[in-house]
């Protein structure tokens, strides 16, 4: 009896702790996971409301952090340091603006830094302006390993001294990252307005009937003629599509073209394609190298039929 009983303690045992090694690589996953602590700020408001550092990485999107505005008003820039469970390979990091009916302090140009001691930051990894909106910012950049971050807010969206932010996050390397930005109309070289609703923000309105054309009733303007779209959030792309008008006229759809990306809207250097569109009233689509785009231009160098005009229902991009 008591062997039995030896016998069946010592495989209970050795049950018990099978079952407990799968728990504790559990454990060690969670643990690895990369938190975020608030280092230091310049700037929080704390007397005339909870503006402190420390909610900018709460997780809560209803706290914010909001530099000093009730005894004083520090001008920008501000910065906030932020330190990591651990070191990390990153790509990118992401900003949430304050989420409520107020927009003070949200950030529009900023500079990024990493650091390994939370001293030396050296040249910002990325510096740029932000989108309006109070979407998620996402930016990216070419992965690094680092163990401090910092924010640093050069200017506010109104001119204003504050800076204010809802969520501050990461972005690792290991992420697998697909976000479809939004297509935000810039400007065009030329719209017809008069003799139909042809301006440039029908590309991008997600409706196939209505569509940008150049102007043709006042002035006929020759090709090439371009459109220029902005992202929200910046991401990297690897192709756009093109839908040519889908009434019954052809006048405007595009032949040859040359497509641009850029990252401030001004300068976008040699084309990252070019080429000449299938006949069709089928909406086109063209890959490429995938390319970081904060803005992109399409230029419509000539027409089907060798007329003056560009035409377009939609444009979209490929992340």
């Amino acid at each position: 009896m008591k062997t039995h009983l030896y016998s069946y303690l010592v495989r209970l045992t050795a049950l018990a702790v099978v079952a407990v090694v799968p728990l504790a690589a559990v454990r060690v996953s969670a643990a690895d996971k990369v938190s975020l602590k608030v280092v230091k700020v310049d700037s929080e408001e704390t007397a005339g409301e909870d503006g402190k550092g420390a909610n900018a990485v709460d997780g809560d999107p209803a706290t914010i952090w909001h530099t000093q505005w009730q005894d004083a008003s520090p001008e920008c820039p501000h910065e906030i340091i932020i330190e990591l469970s651990r070191a990390a390979s990153l790509k990118g990091f992401t900003y949430l603006p304050r989420q409520n009916e107020q927009v003070n302090g949200t950030i529009k140009e900023y500079e990024f830094y990493l650091s390994d001691d939370g001293k030396e930051f050296g040249q910002p990894v990325k510096k740029g302006t932000f989108a309006e909106g109070k979407e998620k910012k996402i930016v990216l950049f070419p992965a690094k390993s680092t163990r401090f971050i910092k924010l640093k807010a050069l200017s506010e969206i109104n001119g204003g001294a504050w800076t204010s932010a809802a969520e501050i996050g990461i972005v690792e390397e290991s992420e697998t990252l697909v976000v479809k930005p939004k297509l935000k109309f810039v400007r065009v070289d030329s719209e017809e307005t008069s003799g139909e609703d042809g301006k440039g923000a029908n590309a991008v309105d997600g409706n196939p009937s209505t569509h940008w054309h150049t102007q043709w009733q006042d002035a006929t303007p020759a090709c090439p003629h371009e459109i220029v779209l902005e992202l929200d959030p910046a991401v990297p792309i690897k192709g756009f599509t093109y839908l040519p008008r889908q009434d019954e006229s052809v006048n405007g759809t595009i032949k040859d073209f040359e497509f641009y990306v850029s990252d401030d809207g001004k300068e976008f250097g040699q084309p990252v394609k070019k080429g000449t569109f299938d006949e069709g009233k089928e909406k086109k689509t063209v890959t490429f190298a995938a390319k970081p785009a904060r803005f992109i231009k399409l230029k419509a160098l000539s027409e089907i039929n060798g007329e003056a005009w560009s035409s377009a229902a939609e444009i979209d991009v490929i992340p």
